[in-house]
């Protein structure tokens, strides 16, 4: 029996998606720990604005990121560490002085991280994760802030209202030139690589998104106006609305199958009520994210010279990973 098939038994026989944060992806040698585990997560590509501007906003992401979960996030990478370390309390000082330590020019990254024991001896992947990263100044490629968390609390209430919340929020402050929210794998930082065991988890349950933004900026370099993929929540902004025919064709082409959400920058393209795994073993491709996925297709980005993630030796990684973004078409 495949893993894929494991995970699926498992989220019948639990009732639903919860068991997510409970179960991860090993390794080929399990011993090894989790390659991934699952639960939600947002992406925002950032606009090419003035870098001091870009570094408040870092900042303004982080301490939000850690307000919504005080009592699991508690770690702190600092932009040139390699390991982070513990903290408590409000984070905003630690962040502002990394964050202040090199000229807005020079560019910046930081994260925040929360561990939960999921009951493994090796386990290096924390669920809680926020990081960024803002281009110094000249590089073509978007900056772009993500965060992770588990599918529920330690009292087992739902993020998904929180996800939402906070990525429309997110969204008008921060103004991205598009993103996206939902079910997500979630790895070990800098160890994106792994995807090579989540091939078949993913094709198997489209619902959940990879996190490839340092892969997908490197794709895109200038070019800005091209989505990755959709999700649960997919954000365009003003720009990529106009392309697509306006806020009045948007409406008419997604409601009232999908909710769309307008905010001064941009819309959030809401596909059913909550996020949707689905199961193609099932033939259950969830038919919001295909309405929205069929709409935004001429504004999505398909020119990639590699690709997004790793595959097995006998598939090409350029065409699975096309294949894997057109998959709810």
């Amino acid at each position: 029996m495949t893993t894929r098939d494991i995970i699926a038994q498992l989220v019948e026989a639990n009732g639903g998606a919860t068991v997510l944060d409970r179960i991860h992806l090993p390794y080929a040698d399990p011993k090894a720990g989790p390659a991934a585990k699952f639960g939600l997560g947002a992406e925002l590509y950032l606009p090419d604005i003035d870098r001091s501007l870009l570094r408040t906003h870092a900042a303004d992401f982080l301490c939000d990121f850690w307000s919504i979960f005080p009592d699991q996030v508690d770690e702190f990478l600092r932009s040139d560490a390699r390991r982070s370390k513990p903290f408590k309390g409000d984070p905003r000082a630690a962040i502002e002085q990394d964050i202040a330590r090199e000229k807005p020019e020079e560019g910046y990254s930081g994260a925040l991280f929360g561990y939960v024991d999921i009951g493994l001896p090796n386990d290096d992947v924390p669920p809680y994760q926020a990081s960024l990263l803002v281009s110094r100044s000249g590089d073509p490629r978007p900056s772009f802030f993500q965060g992770w968390m588990p599918l529920a609390s330690p009292t087992e209430d739902l993020h998904i209202a929180t996800l939402r919340d906070r990525f429309l929020v997110w969204c008008q402050r921060f103004k991205p030139l598009h993103g996206s929210a939902g079910f997500s794998l979630i790895v070990c930082p800098g160890m994106e690589q792994n995807s090579v065991y989540a091939l078949q988890l993913m094709t198997r349950f489209p619902g959940f998104d990879f996190p490839s933004t340092v892969g997908f900026t490197r794709e895109v370099g200038d070019v800005h106006d091209r989505i990755k993929s959709v999700s649960w929540l997919t954000a365009l902004s003003d720009e990529l609305v106009a392309q697509l025919g306006g806020l009045a064709t948007m409406r008419q082409a997604l409601e009232p199958a999908c909710t769309v959400h307008a905010y001064d920058g941009g819309v959030v393209i809401q596909a059913g009520p909550t996020p949707r795994l689905g199961d193609t073993h099932a033939n259950d491709i969830p038919a919001e994210y295909r309405i929205a996925a069929r709409f935004t297709r001429p504004v999505r980005f398909e020119d990639y010279d590699e690709g997004l993630f790793r595959v097995p030796k006998d598939l090409n990684k350029r065409e699975e990973t096309l294949k894997w973004i057109r998959r709810f078409d």
